[in-house]
């Protein structure tokens, strides 16, 4: 697709998603409330009253992981919910069944700044004269880091287990907060996202755990990087994960790569993964290529609608994502 016909492109797409529901539908509880399952907060920071969801289990244990979960850009904490929104209707079904808190913040409107809506977007490591579509000065790092002190406060969770996740501008976002907070934060899992080559960020020396999940078909974050129209340049998606294995002190000469099952051949893709292992003084980088996947999570239980596949790119349905996210997350601890 000639890059002058992408900003069209996606417009009418986040209009078509905007026009099937922004919203998830689920009417949440209140912020102080004490039953189990979602709600709706607010926390001020930095002069914006800044909105968030949260999932609470049933018989929700002491001392909890927590895990951040940051929408993609144009989207909002409601949206990535909705019925056919994709893998990350997964995380609160993990969050029920593993125990643990689940935090959805919004991001801000890139034209209005507003800290509601369904058209949001994070300040991630793109600079702004690079990245024209998810523009955003907020103080996005220091919202999220409050966000979790809220959360340790209230539920008394584990410090050590803080894990943020998210795709595409939330996988970015999540960069950034390993490059910025490493010493909170136990593990990131970022999907369908690489590192800008104009950043506003330092390249990461703290080691961190870090996963990686990225479509070879991805026509919005290309897996062998390069420019896109309106986002700015990108760093190709192994070269990204080379600059978390430098960071992170692995030895590449012992990665080990699995080929996981296809449980869906029809869908013409295969996820294989490569593994540089923790040791002595490194953190574990775990790097996911979907064999002509798009960009989006792979699911097996939540499938995209078949229009935005043709947008995107292919889903693949061979697992879902979020638990192979969350396989690796576990077992990191800070």
């Amino acid at each position: 697709m000639p890059d002058t016909v992408r900003p069209v492109v996606w417009a009418i797409l986040v209009a078509v998603l905007s026009a099937c529901g922004g919203s998830s539908g689920i009417d949440p509880l209140p912020e102080d409330s004490s039953e189990p399952g979602w709600h709706e907060g607010r926390l001020s920071h930095d002069g914006l009253e800044r909105v968030f969801r949260f999932y609470v289990p049933e018989s929700l244990p002491d001392s909890a992981p927590v895990v951040v979960l940051l929408h993609g850009g144009t989207q909002s904490m409601d949206a990535i919910f909705r019925p056919r929104a994709g893998g990350t209707n997964e995380w609160p079904i993990l969050a029920e069944e593993e125990k643990f808190v689940l935090l959805v913040p919004n991001g801000t409107n890139a034209e209005t700044g507003s800290p509601t809506g369904d058209d949001q977007v994070w300040n991630d490591c793109r600079t702004p004269s690079s990245d024209e579509v998810t523009q955003s000065t907020a103080d996005d790092v220091g919202f999220v880091m409050k966000l979790a002190d809220w959360a340790a406060s209230r539920f008394q969770t584990d410090s050590g287990r803080l894990y943020v996740t998210g795709a595409s501008n939330g996988g970015q976002m999540a960069y950034r907060m390993a490059i910025e907070r490493p010493n909170r934060i136990a593990a990131i899992a970022a999907f369908i996202a690489n590192l800008p080559v104009e950043s506003e960020c330092p390249r990461p020396t703290t080691p961190i755990p870090v996963f990686m999940a990225n479509g070879t078909a991805d026509p919005i974050t290309p897996f062998d990087g390069g420019a896109t129209e309106g986002r700015g340049a990108y760093f190709s998606a192994p070269a990204t994960r080379d600059v978390w294995a430098s960071s992170n002190n692995v030895d590449t000469t012992r990665r080990t790569v699995t080929e996981l099952p296809d449980h869906d051949p029809d869908d013409g893709s295969v996820v294989i993964c490569e593994d540089d292992s923790a040791g002595d003084g490194s953190e574990a980088v775990r790097f996911c290529r979907v064999e002509r996947g798009g960009h989006s999570m792979p699911s097996r239980e939540h499938e995209l609608r078949r229009f935005v596949e043709r947008f995107l790119g292919p889903q693949n349905h061979d697992l879902e994502g979020a638990r192979l996210a969350w396989d690796f997350l576990r077992r990191q601890r800070r």
